[in-house]
């Protein structure tokens, strides 16, 4: 069968389609250079992110009609994305490009359409790396207010899509507050977390498929357990219980204090059901917080400070950090008490110790005074190498802004991290690379499927958590727990 040949109508929409290509081919080929980086939010300008990190998807800031963007590596053009303002990145083209830049550079040049001319700004890069970071993150997503709260829940995200699920939301347990989860080594099959109020209080424990409800407040105890951490054995949980208070100020600039009245340490054997108090650990004119373990399960971390008249000596109230050494298979404190930081020395407040995986960094959030820094603008994260107990420069994840809470990854490669730095409002989460050689990069915000997703997100993240899959929460599972008993706990006094 002979073919027809070519028209000359179909000859020139085929001369005129490949003329377009060149046109605009020809347009950014001779658009202006400007010697300017553009302004884009969130900012992820030579940031350092993970392999399997989800598309960072960004909006230029700078007055502009539309704007096209190229990611090249080693010179070779691999995606140009298109948009208004902002743009979004096809996930399977996103992982392709991610693999191929792997421990090297992706480099974004952006052309925006202004004033019907186009210009380049100057390229920047994203550095992939080929430390991979724990697929799942779980945190709560609270209102940034005081004393009361409405809707609030613990969330989980997969980090390599735009996938968020809610874990328990406050509604099934008669809209208390839930709060402080914790995992045992980042497994999402073994949590806990506390549930605050009138009604269904208590802590919920998941473990091997089963859950209860506990009461962690025992005879002598002042109050439940708060600020829980996991053993790495998987049979004690420490606790801090404390009484805690607030109070307002009436300058600018400071809107709210937090702070205790007292506060002890406690461990939760989980086999035996009991609650370990150590006479060391009770007593009124020393109060003990945030517990952390170390890697190894040998020592206990925990913040001290000396008893002051609250609130009219909260700005005198410092916190020091100590450790004590810990026999898992007794479950008993030994003699050894070692100060790490003396407030003393160190002239700050230290809150929310962490120690990396493999035992040699230590994290924390250092501030002017006091114990609940998310409302101290001043807050900044500090590290020490407890090798040599020198100090680790992470000036390059800090801000004007309130920084917080944060969460090692379980290579110890990613740390995770709650700030204000945005708009000084709303707690948003970071990610910095921490490399081999103990350096940290520039911190890159959570992505999201959309660029304009966190100005119209109205409210805070709140205890960042890495898990290493995802959590598979029954509902009915809660409410079957919540119509239940709850299991109540023996004390057991460790003297001196």
């Amino acid at each position: 069968m002979n073919k027809e040949p070519f028209s000359l109508k179909t000859v020139a929409v085929c001369l005129l389609y490949v003329s377009c290509l060149c046109g605009c081919g020809n347009q950014l080929d001779h658009a202006e250079r400007v010697h300017l980086f553009p302004d884009i939010f969130p900012d992820y300008m030579n940031v350092t992110v993970p392999v399997n990190i989800a598309p960072l998807h960004f909006g230029l800031l700078n007055e502009c009609k539309k704007i096209k963007v190229h990611f090249l590596h080693e010179g070779q053009l691999l995606l140009e994305c298109k948009g208004r303002r902002g743009i979004r990145i096809a996930m399977k083209k996103w992982r392709n490009m991610l693999q191929q830049a792997t421990g090297s550079a992706l480099q974004v040049q952006i052309y925006a359409r202004q004033s019907g001319r186009w210009i380049a700004y100057q390229p920047f890069n994203i550095h992939v790396s080929s430390d991979t970071i724990d697929p799942y993150i779980v945190y709560r997503l609270i209102d940034p207010v005081y004393g009361l709260w409405g809707r609030m829940g613990i969330y989980q995200r997969n980090l390599s899509n735009f996938d968020e699920s809610v874990i328990i939301a406050n509604q099934i347990t008669g809209n208390n507050c839930v709060n402080c989860h914790s995992f045992h080594n980042y497994n999402p099959d073994r949590m806990m977390f506390h549930s605050r109020g009138e009604k269904f209080a208590g802590t919920f424990l998941l473990a091997n498929g089963t859950m209860q409800r506990v009461n962690t407040k025992t005879e002598h105890a002042a109050t439940a357990g708060s600020y829980p951490i996991w053993h790495p054995s998987g049979d004690y949980i420490a606790f801090s219980a404390n009484s805690t208070q607030q109070a307002f100020h009436t300058l600018a600039g400071k809107k709210i204090e937090v702070y205790d009245l007292e506060s002890d340490l406690v461990v939760w054997n989980i086999k035996e059901g009991s609650m370990l108090r150590d006479a060391r650990f009770t007593t009124k004119d020393i109060w003990e917080t945030f517990p952390v373990w170390s890697p190894d399960g040998r020592w206990l971390y925990y913040c001290f400070a000396e008893k002051r008249e609250m609130p009219s000596e909260s700005k005198q109230l410092t916190y020091g950090l100590c450790r004590v050494d810990f026999d898992a298979e007794t479950g008993r404190f030994g003699k050894q008490i070692d100060t790490i930081i003396h407030p003393a020395t160190s002239g700050k407040s230290v809150s929310f110790p962490r120690l990396s995986p493999d035992g040699q960094y230590l994290l924390y959030t250092s501030s002017d005074y006091a114990t609940f820094p998310i409302w101290h603008k001043e807050a900044d994260l500090e590290m020490i190498d407890l090798d040599d107990y020198s100090t680790v420069d992470v000036q390059v994840i800090n801000s004007n802004e309130v920084e917080s809470y944060h969460a090692w990854s379980s290579n110890g490669r990613w740390i995770l991290f709650s700030s204000r730095r945005i708009d000084g409002l709303y707690t948003r989460l970071f990610f910095a690379y921490f490399d081999s050689s103990g350096q940290i990069h520039k911190p890159f915000l959570l992505p999201q499927k959309k660029s304009t997703y966190y100005p119209r997100l109205l409210k805070s993240y709140n205890i960042p958590e890495f898990v290493q899959g995802k959590v598979t929460l029954n509902p009915y599972k809660v409410s079957k727990v919540l119509d239940g008993a709850t299991v109540h706990l023996k004390e057991i006094i460790q003297e001196k």
